[in-house]
């Protein structure tokens, strides 16, 4: 009956520290149905575009390139070792970052802002996070979802 109780603390106090670290929002997953951490569902809709370091980085064939109703610019998926680690898109306009930014407020925030006067946001979503920056001169905003854990693989002095 002890080690059932101590089991249940250690099992809260872990739930409690994953919560914290999603900063009270939602637990991303996948992307558009594709895992994070899972190997290319189907390697024919998508074109390699270049690699870069050890991630390699391609694009959909024909995808859907629309996030939460705004038309996306460009939409790159990124493996590391075979597996989803890194998508990245922008859109354009003042339109695209206001949308960007209430959609990431309201489900994954509060964000973190290194600089106030500077629009960029790292929010955390369980073991992924949202990078958001906007360019107020090219009017681009530009979002990273990136895997941590496989990052972590990758550079082991990473956080």
């Amino acid at each position: 009956m002890r080690r059932l109780k101590f089991c249940i603390i250690v099992a809260m106090v872990l739930a409690s520290a994953v919560l914290v670290h999603a900063q009270g929002g939602k637990f991303i997953l996948d992307y558009k149905g594709m895992a994070f951490g899972g190997k290319m569902a189907d390697p024919h809709s998508m074109k390699k575009d270049r690699d870069q370091g050890d991630v390699t980085l391609y694009t959909r064939y024909g995808g859907d390139r629309v996030f939460q109703g705004l038309p996306l610019d460009k939409e790159v998926f990124g493996y590391c070792k075979d597996r989803l680690c890194l998508v990245l898109f922008s859109a354009h306009g003042p339109s695209a970052y206001n949308t960007l930014k209430a959609y990431f407020d309201a489900n994954y925030g509060p964000a973190t802002q290194p600089k106030m006067n500077v629009k960029q946001f790292t929010y955390g979503a369980g073991e992924v996070d949202i990078q958001f920056s906007y360019n107020d001169n090219s009017k681009e905003a530009e979002v990273s979802y990136i895997y941590r854990p496989l990052f972590k693989q990758m550079m082991p002095g990473v956080k």
